[in-house]
């Protein structure tokens, strides 16, 4: 998936708007019908599978797709709602650190500042190893 292409999911998306992307998903190609056996190998969605999914969902869909058991929209919903849940402990964190105001951006802050006094020490270093004033 590729955030320049448009075809990405954010993980601040909700779970609609992660449905619907899930949704739009390449599967097989060769696939024309819900009654056409599908190949998992060739399947983008049953790769994200992999990730996903326990073990055993993934191995019943790549038995039932082989024999049009199962369609690409069911195999897609099951994918979705294990991204879903997978997705939840970040957007419950996102939500509690978004809630608290100001939090993120002292935070930010806080790093840069940080990250300042590294980089200029480091600076000292560099000018003085090339001998410059």
């Amino acid at each position: 998936m590729s955030k320049s292409l448009n075809n990405h999911i954010e993980l601040a998306s909700t779970p609609e708007e992660t449905a619907e992307r899930v949704r739009e998903m390449v599967t097989d190609p060769a696939r024309m019908r819900r009654t056409d056996p599908g190949n998992p190998d060739v399947c983008n969605v049953f790769s994200m599978h992999k990730l996903f999914s326990a073990q055993e969902e993934v191995d019943m869909i790549n038995v039932e797709c082989r024999k049009a058991g199962i369609g690409c929209v069911d195999c897609k919903l099951r994918f979705a709602n294990n991204l879903n849940k997978h997705l939840e402990p970040f957007r419950a964190r996102r939500a509690e650190l978004v809630s608290k105001s100001g939090y993120v951006s002292d935070v930010l802050n806080d790093g840069a500042k940080r990250a300042r006094i590294i980089a200029e020490k480091t600076m000292l270093e560099v000018r003085a190893a090339m001998q410059l004033p």
